[in-house]
């Protein structure tokens, strides 16, 4: 089930078909370098899919398998999940490519669309992205993401920077048509 597309990718919820390719990109160390999980087994890869899969069917949204549509080869995942930092529960914009298309736009593409996305569909003030402070690259992403540094926390046994980004303000707030323009709403009283 295709979630959305950009101009070169196609986000749809993980298959079982896509193990191999997702294996290998997962078993990468360089893909796999800032995570203490270090690279991954087949097998890891493989319950990693179904679970993917289970929070799509929960919550309407999980990692998503990135397609690079020119060679409709999947090049990764990007996606939406549920994480908790200090305390407070957060949905981050999270992403992971085949090195062998780094350096060429997909990510910062996957990962606004994602954001878009999120902002579109969930009632959120925010989304953040939670990141090694050495990845500077990711940090890159984050940041044409539209996303700022905001805080530091620690995960996955170490300090990592969060980068956020609030709701974007599309329209005025409902009550703005209750004052009038011309009113000083600090008189106590405002017109209907």
């Amino acid at each position: 089930m295709q979630i959305l597309e950009t101009e070169r990718l196609s986000l749809r919820v993980f298959e079982l078909e896509d193990l191999d390719a997702f294996a290998a990109i997962e078993a990468d160390p360089d893909v796999m370098k800032y995570f203490a999980s270090g690279p991954r087994s087949r097998e890891t890869a493989a319950r990693a899919i179904a679970w993917y899969r289970t929070l799509q069917e929960q919550r309407g949204r999980s990692f998503w398998a990135v397609i690079h549509k020119a060679d409709n080869c999947l090049i990764g995942l990007c996606g939406l999940i549920p994480q908790r930092v200090d305390d407070s529960d957060e949905i981050e914009v999270a992403y992971r490519l085949d090195k062998s298309y780094w350096g060429q736009g997909f990510a910062a593409e996957a990962a606004t669309a994602v954001c878009k996305w999120g902002f579109d569909h969930l009632d959120v003030p925010r989304l953040i992205s939670i990141i090694d402070p050495d990845n500077i690259t990711s940090i890159r992403v984050a940041e044409k993401n539209g996303m700022s540094h905001v805080d530091q926390a620690e995960y996955d046994g170490k300090v990592c920077h969060i980068y956020a980004i609030a709701r974007p303000q599309t329209q005025p707030p409902p009550w703005a048509s209750l004052i009038s323009p011309d009113h000083d709403i600090h008189d106590g009283t405002f017109y209907a």
